[in-house]
């Protein structure tokens, strides 16, 4: 069974002045469906570099807030889509309505749909709160998305005993919360293994999204528990496979697992998300993704 295979590709940027170069190498690849889009980044910023690069045949980009709900967490406690705090929420829901706005004029640039998800994200850390993320979902879901369909993807659930990455609700409540909405779960397998300190943790998660029947998809990003170029133990740092990284958790038996058992839970796309080392080439870039394409073992 081939899945549509997404390229979380900012994460791989390589200097400015090659990303041009790098897109091109990526729409080359027969495997890439498209590729996910940070917001705000590049979606507000360069929405006319963007179009652009977004090659004519990706038939499923994406769109993450979780860039842009993290600096805004960072800079208010209280904010988020989740959060128990009124002007909070508030604020959060002004944020996605940004995003909306925004993904509606890169469409209008593009002259066609572009987007086949938006990941949402049940902020803030600490202090989320299940019935405060209902009533903003009910909200946001109504709204007019070009085309695209709105997920939840799972961070790190917040743990007292332990410092979060990201600290929002836990995957069964969000699992409980998308049955009611009728959208779906988006999981990150490192923040999945963050969450539990183990690789473990993100096979769980791909098997209790597949049996609730809400398992949207899953995007392969390492995680470990040792400090590397990437950042310190246990960040949300997007490390590579293990045949790039050795402290990664995520190796190809790992994905292999996950990539199975999320077609067997029912997901509708795959798709890697990787930091590289600064001086690395674009064929290395390339091919550190690649691998994890090959280690799905679900393409033709």
């Amino acid at each position: 069974m081939t899945l549509p295979f997404v390229i979380g590709a900012y994460a791989s940027h390589p200097a400015p002045e090659l990303e041009a170069d790098y897109y091109r190498l990526l729409a080359d690849q027969p495997w890439v469906s498209g590729v996910e889009i940070p917001y705000p980044g590049q979606l507000a910023s360069q929405g006319d570099v963007l179009a652009g690069h977004l090659a004519a045949h990706w038939a499923f980009n994406t769109i993450t807030a979780i860039p842009g709900t993290m600096q805004n967490v960072w800079k208010n406690e209280n904010f988020g889509l989740a959060s128990p705090d009124e002007a909070g929420r508030a604020a959060a829901l002004d944020f996605t309505r940004a995003l909306r706005d925004d993904l509606a004029a890169l469409c209008e640039r593009a002259g066609r749909a572009l987007v086949a998800r938006v990941q949402l994200h049940s902020a803030p850390t600490r202090l989320a709160q299940v019935d405060a993320f209902k009533r903003s979902l009910a909200e946001v879901d109504a709204w007019d998305w070009c085309g695209a369909t709105l997920v939840i993807e799972h961070c790190d659930k917040y743990i007292p005993e332990q410092n979060p990455e990201k600290g929002f609700l836990s995957l069964e409540s969000e699992i409980d919360i998308v049955s009611e909405a009728g959208i779906g779960i988006h999981l990150n397998w490192g923040r999945s293994a963050v969450e539990g300190r183990s690789a473990d943790t993100a096979y769980e998660h791909v098997l209790e999204a597949g049996k609730r029947g809400v398992l949207d998809g899953i995007i392969f990003s390492g995680a470990g528990p040792e400090e590397t170029q990437y950042g310190y133990s246990w960040i949300d740092g997007h490390l590579p496979a293990q045949a790039d990284e050795p402290t990664s958790l995520m190796d190809e038996a790992e994905i292999a697992r996950c990539a199975q058992a999320s077609v067997d839970g029912g997901a509708n796309y795959l798709g890697a998300k990787v930091c590289v080392p600064k001086d690395a080439s674009l064929e290395q870039r390339l091919a550190m993704l690649t691998n994890i394409y090959l280690a799905c073992g679900v393409g033709e």
